[in-house]
């Protein structure tokens, strides 16, 4: 079997941009997708990560993670492979190199649909259970994303040490807060940050999926 390729997209590679949208825009529920300008501007920025995988020079899987410089945790953002070479673990090494890069002492986040009982939901938290996240329990996440849509019921998953079985309501806050003013650019007096964080005990349970 021909060996996969995970390499980092670089900002002036106009032409494997274009290949990674192509499945992004492809793979991803249409609500929770940025535009291309939108994406194409999280590519120069120095806080974010894209990944590609190649098999035999074709690319067949891309991912993009926010990746802070002076923080404690990274967001697995997106993850994309097309449908010939899905089940191949492209994903799982794509998710594996995004952390790599995050460096040691960093929780990861992910951003995924509730299970609302599709199989497609199922599959993909599936995915995320056998990498090791787990469900930061009483938190409807609202993904900030209006270009497409109103995007489904989400989750926030946590990657995180196995002896950890809570999280400080604190820190959850603090994390949403940053993804909502740093990675979407929403305020922060934006009312779904209070709908999130009220209702979360102190500590906030991290759970099985």
């Amino acid at each position: 079997m021909t060996d996969i390729l995970i390499h980092p997209l670089m900002a002036g590679d106009a032409d494997g941009f274009a290949e990674a949208f192509a499945i992004y825009h492809d793979a991803i529920e249409l609500t929770e997708q940025r535009t291309e300008t939108e994406l194409r501007k999280l590519l120069l920025r120095p806080d974010y990560r894209f990944f590609v995988a190649r098999r035999d020079g074709k690319m067949i899987g891309m991912s993009v993670a926010y990746v802070p410089t002076e923080d404690y945790f990274w967001l697995f953002e997106y993850a994309a492979v097309v449908p010939e070479a899905r089940g191949a673990s492209i994903g799982a090494q794509l998710f594996l190199a995004s952390r790599a890069i995050a460096g040691p002492g960093r929780m990861g986040l992910v951003e995924v649909d509730a299970n609302c009982g599709t199989d497609a939901q199922a599959r993909r938290l599936r995915f995320y259970q056998k990498l090791g996240c787990r469900r930061i329990d009483g938190l409807n996440y609202q993904l900030p994303l209006e270009a497409f849509g109103e995007p489904p019921a989400m989750w926030l998953l946590a990657l995180a040490a196995p002896e950890i079985g809570t999280l400080d309501v604190n820190i959850v806050e603090r994390w949403l807060r940053t993804i909502y003013e740093d990675v979407y650019a929403k305020r922060l007096d934006d009312p779904r940050l209070a709908q999130m964080i009220d209702r979360l005990p102190d500590d906030v349970p991290l759970v099985a999926i």
